[in-house]
């Protein structure tokens, strides 16, 4: 008698493998808007527009002017593998459109609600539907040269992928920022971003890309730029050099592509790394070589790249940087903010070679000088944690109890002290409104964060709006703060909210911990007993007096028995 044999190896269903290959081209709903707009492009689109929900969340849709496609073509774009780009195994050795692999299309297909109308001329046009890998129909319809893909609910029947996407304030700052990337290196092809019934980008086809700079830099920020131009043999290199917006922003494009390569971003993070170890420059940056110099064949979602000679590539791009910013490590070159109030760890180095007039440092708050002085405060000798002796080297307070000593380092402190005075569900935080409102420019992506952000912030006393462009103007500041340096305490704000908030955290959470984190005593700084007293006085009376919004300890205790037994007592 034969046992039948169990088949261990299987063919996968062609459901499946769309699946598995949505994992690879779509990671989120920035991943959907760069394919959709590299379609757009690669059909020779003049204008593109897109639109998104819920950042993208709900909805991605993108509608372009370019040369469209038939019926047939309409169903077999939706195929595996079909591609109007590549026609042979040599055409793969010289890629010259962003898309070629013929995956997009159906693995956003496979993962989503797709709706795609497109047509060769103004007339009839054709519409197709697809659920999440199935086709549902195709029928005519009226509409423009062009196509319009709209995609929704992405990951909707997907729980494991969907568990992976970011907040809505987070999804969208990825998508504005491939767009913003995407409109850098394609200066003559218009673009808008709507999110909602908001228009956050609104470019017109230009020239070059110096004319849109201010459009994604900011006025002054462009006008700070320096442009980036060299050439070794065939590999050419251009772009700007930006002041600092807050969240590092490096752009990289090789050959209109927009990419993530890590040798590369790692020679410019060194180029521009300045005397403090801070990257001190903000890069766009445009690689253009011969298309068989780099194979862009790397990766389904083509944001990786191999070239042929990578070390001259990188080499080029260093020389582009140095020229740029001569004497880079230079003291000469080195400015400083400097001023009477200024803490010692705020005498930071402005990046070399920008106007000294940027905010880079906030003036020392003094949260406690104006309200106590040691002349009129009464001696305080007992505090919850012991009795208070002094200060050690300026950042943390030393205190007895009949244990042993007690450190408590004092920024962490009064950042908990300020976190739980802006979280106090009690009563809204009282606001200082500024004489003069103060304005802040930003890069798109941050200023999309701004406009979502902004009711959560007005709950902590934080009031901005909206100004021109990505622009946005600070009105008035949460009372616990200073006001004197609202502009930078934005700046660094909004790029604090920019990094990986996920959606189980609390924007107004992330928002006050950051608002404190920056406006709190820092080390470093003096304090007399008043102030100290004081400071331990308002610690006492928090929730969570042990732990720094971060998670960091506040509280040390060396008990008497260790500091004996090391000192050889015991």
């Amino acid at each position: 008698m034969y046992l039948r044999r169990v088949a261990r190896i299987r063919l996968l269903p062609d459901a499946l493998i769309n699946l598995i290959a949505a994992g690879e081209v779509v990671e989120r709903p920035a991943s959907v808007v760069k394919e959709l707009v590299e379609n757009a492009l690669d059909a020779g689109a003049r204008s593109v527009a897109v639109r998104l929900e819920a950042g993208g969340r709900q909805l991605v849709a993108v509608e372009d002017d370019g040369c469209g496609m038939d019926a047939d073509d309409a169903l077999l774009a939706l195929e595996r593998h079909a591609t109007s780009k590549i026609a042979s195994a040599s055409d793969l050795a010289a890629i010259a459109t962003l898309g070629f692999r013929g995956e997009a299309l159906p693995s956003i297909a496979a993962a989503s609600r797709l709706e795609l109308e497109t047509a060769t001329a103004d007339g009839l046009g054709t519409r197709v539907e697809v659920e999440f890998g199935r086709v549902l129909g195709q029928r005519p319809c009226a509409r423009a040269r062009g196509t319009t893909v709209a995609v929704r609910e992405l990951f909707g029947r997907l729980p494991a992928r969907l568990k992976f996407l970011r907040s809505e304030a987070t999804e969208l700052r990825h998508a504005v920022a491939t767009v913003t990337g995407l409109a850098f290196t394609t200066p003559a092809v218009g673009f808008t971003l709507a999110h909602g019934a908001r228009t956050l980008l609104r470019l017109p086809p230009v020239r070059e890309a110096a004319q849109r700079l201010p459009d994604l830099a900011g006025g002054r920020r462009a006008r700070e730029a320096r442009p980036l131009r060299h050439a070794a043999g065939a590999v050419r290199v251009s772009g700007y050099l930006l002041p600092p917006a807050g969240a590092r922003e490096l752009v990289l494009a090789v050959n209109g592509r927009l990419v993530r390569d890590r040798a590369l971003a790692g020679a410019v993070n060194r180029a521009l790394r300045g005397p403090s170890g801070m990257v001190e420059a903000d890069a766009y940056i445009a690689i253009e070589l011969p298309p068989d110099a780099v194979d862009v064949n790397v990766h389904p979602a083509k944001t990786e790249v191999r070239f042929a000679d990578p070390g001259r590539v990188i080499a080029a791009v260093t020389q582009a940087l140095a020229a740029a910013r001569p004497a880079l490590h230079g003291p000469a070159e080195v400015r400083r903010v400097v001023s009477v109030d200024a803490a010692p760890h705020l005498d930071r180095p402005l990046p070399l070679g920008f106007p000294a007039h940027r905010p880079a440092a906030y003036p020392t708050p003094a949260p406690f000088a104006d309200r106590v002085s040691e002349a009129e405060a009464a001696p305080v000798t007992a505090t919850r944690w012991g009795r208070y002796i002094g200060q050690y080297r300026e950042t943390y307070l030393v205190l007895e109890d009949p244990d042993g000593l007690v450190l408590i380092d004092q920024h962490v402190a009064h950042e908990r002290v300020l976190f739980e005075r802006l979280l106090d569900r009690r009563s809204r935080p009282a606001v200082q409104g500024l004489l003069l409102p103060e304005i802040v420019e930003l890069t798109p992506a941050l200023a999309a964060l701004a406009a979502e952000a902004a009711p959560e912030l007005a709950a902590l006393g934080l009031e901005i709006e909206a100004a021109s462009g990505a622009a946005v103007r600070v009105l008035g500041v949460p009372a616990p703060l200073p006001a004197s340096g609202a502009a930078a305490l934005v700046q660094h704000l909004l790029a604090d909210l920019a990094d990986s908030v996920t959606p189980g955290d609390g924007v107004r959470e992330r928002a006050a911990a950051s608002l404190a984190c920056h406006a709190a005593i820092k080390k470093n700084r003096p304090l007399g007993r008043a102030e100290a007293e004081h400071l331990l006085a308002d610690l006492a009376a928090v929730n969570d007096p042990h732990r720094c919004p971060h998670g960091r300890p506040i509280v040390l205790r060396l008990p008497h028995e260790e500091i004996e037994r090391r000192i050889g007592r015991r």
